[in-house]
C-alpha cells in the first residue's frame, strides 16, 4: 500500500500544479462558450432554415472551437506568465499563483458579460458584438439605465450573474486542488522548464489560430466558410469580434484628388466654389416660404408597413397618407443608429463606419449647411423636438450650433403621462409641439420643426394612458400602431390651425430595425419610406428611384422651389438620379441597386448579393465590373466627405 501511495505522490508531481489549472481553465472555457453558441443557436433557430446541417456542425464545432481556442488562449497568457514566475521563485509562489487566479477570474468574468450582451446585440443588430456597443460611451449612465429599467435585458443581466457565479466558484474548487493544493513534492527545474515551453507554445498556437500557415494568424474573415451569414457569424467568439473592431482596417479608399472626381461626375457638378461639391440651386418661379414639419420616426422599416408588403395593416394612416403623398421607395438610411438618421437627414452627409459627426470633434463644431441653416438664412424659426435628454448625442449642442434657434427637451414637457428611460411617449410629443408650432406660427416667420418620435424604439410598450389600446398580437406591432395612431391625432389636430395649409409635412425613419436577418446587415434596418404631404401643392406620386436619407433636403427644397447652395451630396430626387444607394453598419458598408447588394466588410471577403428574392448566394466573382463601380462610388462618397470634413469645407461656402 504504501509503495502505491509513492507511485501516486510522485505521478501527481511530475505535471505541475500551475500547468493543471491552466489546462482545467481552458477546458473550461470551451465548454463555456460552446454553450453560449448553442444558446444563441437556440434563440435564433428560425435562422437555421435552409442551412445544412454539416455547415452548422462545422460553424459549431470547427469555426466555433477556432475562435474559443484563440480567446482562451489570449485570456491565459497573463496568467501563464505569473504562473511561470511563480514556479521558478519559491518565496513568491503563493502571491504570484493568487495573482494569476484573480486575473484568470477577472478575464473571464470579462468574456461571459460579453457573451452574455453578445445574444440580445445579435438580435438587434444581426452582428456578434463590436465595439460599436460602446457608441454610447459619452453618456454611459444612460446606456446602464435602459438596459437595467428594461425588461427584456433582465434575462441576460440573470445569465450573467449566475453563469459568472458558477464559474468562480468551479475556478476556485479547481484551483484548491492544483495551484492552491499542497504539492507532495517540487518539481525538478527541468520538468518545469519542459511544461513551460510546452505550455507557452500550445498558448501561442491556439492564439495564432490554424496550423495551415497561411490562414495564420486568425482573423474575422477565417469565420467566413459558406453563403449563410447565420453559420458565419455562429463560429465567432463575440469576445474576439469585439477586440477585432478595434484594429478595423481603414477601408480602402482611393487617393482624394480621384474621389472628389468621381464624386463631382456622379452629382454633375462644375465647381465654382471653394468646396468641390457646392453649387447653386435655382428655379425659374421661386415658391413662397412654407413651414416645414419633418418627423424622424423611431425604427421606421418599410418592413413593417402594409404598402411593402407587411401582412398587417399596422398603421393605417400612415398608409392612408402615403397615397395623397409624394412617396419615395426606394430610399435607405445612411447608418444604423438615430445619430446617423439625424446627421445625414438635416445636413446630407453620409453616416461613415462608426464615427459619430454629432460628437466627434472634426465635425461637431463645424458650421454645416443643411436645411436648418439654409432655411434660418432665409428667414425661418428652427426648434428641434426630443422626447428625452436634449444632450444626448449632442443634440443640444451640434443642433444649436447649427441654426436651430431652441432644442426641445424632456424638461420641457409640463404634462409627461407614462414616461420611460427615452423620456415622454409620442402623444405628448406630438401634443406639445403643436402649440409649440402655433406660438412659431403666429410670430408672422415661417417655421421648421423636426420631431424625434421614440416610441417605437425596441422594448418599450405602448402607454396605458394615451387614449389607445393597440391590439396587433406582436408586441413590438403595438409600439407601431401606438405611433401611427399618435400620428393621426396630430394631424387631425393641426388641420384645424391656420397653418396647416401652408405647411410641408415630412416622414422618414431615422432607421429600420433587424427584421429580415438574411444578410449581416439587415435590408430592413436600412430601407424606409420618405414621405413629402403639402396639402393641396405636392401631387401624390411614387418614386422608384435609389435614393437615401441624404437626399431629404434637397428635394424638399425642389418642392418648396427656394434658391439656394447645395454644399451636400444628397440630390433632388425628384430631379436627379443616382446609381446606388449606400449605408454603413459599424463595421461594414453596403451598397444597393436595383438588383444586387454588395456588401463590404472591413474584416472580411466582400459579397455580392441578389437581394430581390433573399438569394444568399455570392455573385461577385461573375460581376466583377458592376462590384467595382459599386465600390468606386461608395468609397469616392465617403473619401469625398472625409476631404472635407478635414479641410472645413462643411459649412455653407462663400463664392
Amino acid at each position: 500500500m504504501k509503495e502505491k501511495k509513492d507511485n501516486t505522490n510522485l505521478k501527481s508531481a511530475f505535471i505541475p500544479a500551475h500547468i493543471k489549472f491552466l489546462f482545467l481553465a481552458f477546458l473550461s472555457g470551451m465548454i463555456l462558450f460552446t454553450l453560449f453558441r448553442l444558446l444563441l443557436l437556440w434563440i435564433n433557430k428560425s435562422q437555421t432554415e435552409g442551412i445544412d446541417v454539416s455547415v452548422m456542425l462545422y460553424a459549431l464545432f470547427n469555426r466555433g472551437c477556432l475562435f474559443d481556442s484563440a480567446v482562451n488562449s489570449y485570456m491565459l497568457s497573463v496568467p501563464f506568465l505569473f504562473f511561470t514566475l511563480g514556479s521558478f521563485i519559491t518565496p513568491a509562489r503563493k502571491y504570484f499563483y493568487w495573482t494569476a487566479f484573480i486575473i484568470a477570474s477577472a478575464f473571464y468574468i470579462f468574456a461571459i458579460a460579453i457573451h452574455a450582451a453578445d445574444i440580445p446585440y445579435f438580435d438587434y443588430f444581426n452582428s456578434r458584438l463590436t465595439n460599436g456597443i460602446l457608441s454610447w460611451s459619452e453618456d454611459i449612465g444612460l446606456m446602464i439605465k435602459t438596459r437595467f429599467s428594461t425588461p427584456t435585458y433582465y434575462p441576460f443581466i440573470g445569465l450573467f450573474l449566475a453563469a459568472a457565479f458558477l464559474y468562480v466558484f468551479l475556478q476556485k474548487k479547481i484551483a484548491n486542488r492544483t495551484i492552491f493544493g499542497k504539492t507532495p513534492k517540487r518539481e525538478p527545474v527541468y520538468t518545469r522548464i519542459i511544461f513551460t515551453l510546452v505550455a507557452g507554445f500550445l498558448l501561442f498556437l491556439g492564439a495564432r489560430g490554424e496550423i495551415r500557415e497561411k490562414l495564420m494568424p486568425l482573423g474575422v474573415a477565417n469565420s467566413f466558410f459558406s453563403n449563410f451569414s447565420f453559420s458565419n457569424q455562429l463560429g465567432l467568439n463575440p469576445v474576439y469580434s469585439f477586440f477585432a473592431s478595434y484594429k478595423d482596417k481603414k477601408l480602402a479608399y482611393l487617393n482624394d484628388e480621384d474621389a472628389i472626381k468621381n464624386a463631382q461626375n456622379s452629382l454633375n457638378i462644375n465647381p465654382k466654389y471653394e468646396s468641390p461639391i457646392a453649387r447653386d440651386v435655382v428655379f425659374d418661379n421661386p415658391g413662397s416660404k412654407p413651414n416645414v414639419v419633418i418627423f424622424l420616426v423611431e425604427s421606421l422599416s418599410a418592413y413593417k408597413l402594409k404598402r411593402y408588403g407587411y401582412e398587417h395593416n399596422l398603421m393605417p394612416f400612415l398608409d392612408s397618407l402615403m397615397k395623397v403623398s409624394a412617396v419615395f421607395d426606394n430610399v435607405y438610411t445612411d447608418g444604423m443608429h438615430t445619430h446617423n438618421g439625424l446627421y445625414s437627414s438635416l445636413y446630407g452627409m453620409p453616416s461613415v463606419l462608426k464615427n459619430k459627426a454629432m460628437t466627434s470633434p472634426l465635425t461637431a463644431g463645424q458650421k454645416h449647411s443643411g436645411v436648418s441653416k439654409v432655411l434660418h438664412d432665409n428667414g425661418y424659426n428652427c426648434v428641434f423636438f426630443c422626447t428625452g435628454d436634449r444632450k444626448f448625442d449632442n443634440m443640444n449642442g451640434f443642433f444649436l450650433n447649427n441654426d436651430f434657434d431652441e432644442v426641445v427637451g424632456f424638461e420641457d414637457y409640463p404634462v409627461k403621462g407614462e414616461t420611460t428611460e427615452w423620456g415622454v411617449n409620442d402623444r405628448v410629443l406630438f401634443d406639445y409641439g403643436l402649440k409649440k408650432m402655433d406660438t412659431l406660427a403666429s410670430s408672422g416667420k415661417p417655421f421648421l420643426s423636426v420631431l424625434l418620435t421614440v416610441s417605437t424604439h425596441e422594448a418599450l410598450k405602448p402607454p396605458s394612458d394615451a387614449g389607445f389600446k393597440p391590439d396587433a398580437a406582436n408586441d413590438y406591432d403595438k409600439l407601431f400602431q401606438y405611433t401611427d395612431w399618435a400620428l393621426s391625432e396630430f394631424f387631425k389636430n393641426a388641420q384645424k390651425t391656420d397653418w396647416f395649409r401652408n405647411t410641408v409635412f415630412v416622414i422618414v425613419g431615422d432607421h429600420g430595425q433587424n427584421f429580415d436577418p438574411t444578410y449581416e446587415i439587415s435590408l430592413s434596418y436600412h430601407h424606409v419610406p420618405m414621405i413629402y404631404y403639402f396639402p393641396g401643392i405636392i401631387k401624390p406620386q411614387s418614386y422608384p428611384k435609389m435614393g437615401t436619407q441624404m437626399d431629404l433636403f434637397p428635394t424638399l427644397m425642389g418642392f418648396i422651389s427656394m434658391r439656394y447652395v447645395n454644399n451636400t451630396l444628397g440630390i433632388d430626387l425628384t430631379k436627379e438620379s443616382r446609381p446606388f444607394s449606400f449605408f454603413a453598419a459599424d463595421t461594414k458598408i453596403g451598397c444597393i441597386n436595383e438588383d444586387y447588394f454588395l456588401l463590404i466588410r472591413s474584416n472580411g471577403p466582400e459579397s455580392l448579393y441578389k437581394y430581390g428574392k433573399r438569394d444568399v448566394t455570392n455573385y461577385l466573382s461573375e460581376n466583377t465590373a458592376l462590384a467595382d463601380s459599386m465600390r468606386t462610388y461608395v468609397y469616392s462618397m465617403l473619401q469625398t466627405y472625409s476631404y472635407m470634413a478635414v479641410h472645413k469645407y462643411l459649412p455653407l461656402p462663400q463664392k
